[in-house]
């Protein structure tokens, strides 16, 4: 957070005294006062606090703080108001995502009041699922800092789990590594849902096997709609055990392999899902690792009769696992 601008530093020292302090610049120096508004600067919660002060001449202010107050009011009124009469709020793309960067990269450690956390919830949300842009990480550290401060995240969570990114595992196991307790224990609740980081001994142990587990199943993960935040033992994401078998990678949202089966695999494939669960998962942690220790007798291995297979997988010539 920068001090350069002198109202953050008003905002961080004398938070009371913010709008005073605005209203006696603009009346001895308006053109001033504009200045630092419109100043890269700035810091969104300055913004925030200003905000009615600031409304009544917003045609004077660049596109950035104008899109911002604009957001502000459609946030907490409801109303669609873009930065102008003739267009969308949406058809102003490249302008809106800047000023929601902006808000989101200078306002997200702050929590200014309960209508400000709002705020910077559905902001956070709109760039991830309506813009589409990449702040799941900051969406993770958010998510975070909100719980480390007993403040509102159920919305934030649920955005996180939306976007069907396993990627979003790779940032919560991050925090198993935190020298705070407070970050360390959340992750390893909100990745409870995996068995070998559910009993690992400790934190840092949990670290490691995940980073295992993620290596071996991040191309075969699903998204559930259950979350740890809605459903007690929720289960985010599942392993897609007949692509892991056969080695095709699966979309996230959809649960279907984005590769085609040839006519050997389709024929494994319909006998591999009628198998029960456990040698279903014996078999598919198998064939993953075999295909990765050793590709060139796993290809022929993968054609086989799934009866062969089978037999197989308690044999040692095939590779280390026993199933």
């Amino acid at each position: 957070m920068s001090a350069d601008n002198p109202l953050n530093q008003i905002r961080q020292e004398q938070p009371g005294m913010l709008s005073n302090e605005w209203d006696r610049i603009n009346k001895d120096d308006p053109e001033h006062a504009l200045a630092i508004i419109n100043d890269p600067k700035l810091d969104f919660p300055v913004l925030y606090m200003l905000r009615d002060q600031l409304d009544t001449r917003s045609e004077a202010l660049e596109s950035r703080p104008r899109i911002a107050l604009s957001q502000i009011r459609n946030i907490l009124h409801g109303a669609d108001l873009g930065i102008d009469q003739m267009a969308s709020f949406a058809n102003q793309h490249h302008q809106v995502v800047e000023a929601m960067h902006w808000m989101l990269s200078t306002g997200w450690k702050n929590i200014v009041s309960m209508d400000y956390t709002q705020v910077i919830d559905q902001t956070a949300i709109n760039f991830l699922h309506t813009y589409h842009e990449n702040w799941l990480k900051e969406m993770v550290d958010l998510v975070f800092y909100r719980y480390k401060n007993k403040s509102q995240r159920h919305y934030l969570i649920s955005a996180m789990w939306e976007t069907a990114n396993p990627l979003c595992l790779v940032y919560l196991a991050n925090y198993l590594l935190s020298n705070q307790s407070v970050e360390s224990n959340y992750a390893r609740r909100m990745l409870h849902f995996i068995p070998e980081v559910k009993h690992a001994n400790d934190n840092a142990s949990a670290f490691l096997a995940f980073e295992t587990w993620y290596e071996e199943n991040a191309h075969y993960l699903v998204y559930t709609g259950e979350t740890n935040d809605a459903v007690p033992g929720g289960r985010p994401y599942r392993i897609h055990y007949s692509a892991k078998y056969l080695g095709k990678y699966v979309s996230p949202r959809k649960g279907e392999p984005l590769q085609a089966l040839m006519s050997n695999e389709k024929e494994n494939y319909y006998g591999f899902v009628r198998l029960p669960m456990r040698q279903q998962i014996n078999l598919s942690t198998y064939s993953c690792r075999l295909r990765k220790e050793q590709p060139k007798i796993w290809r022929p291995w993968i054609v086989l009769n799934l009866n062969e297979q089978l037999q197989s997988i308690s044999m040692p010539v095939h590779g280390r696992y026993e199933g």
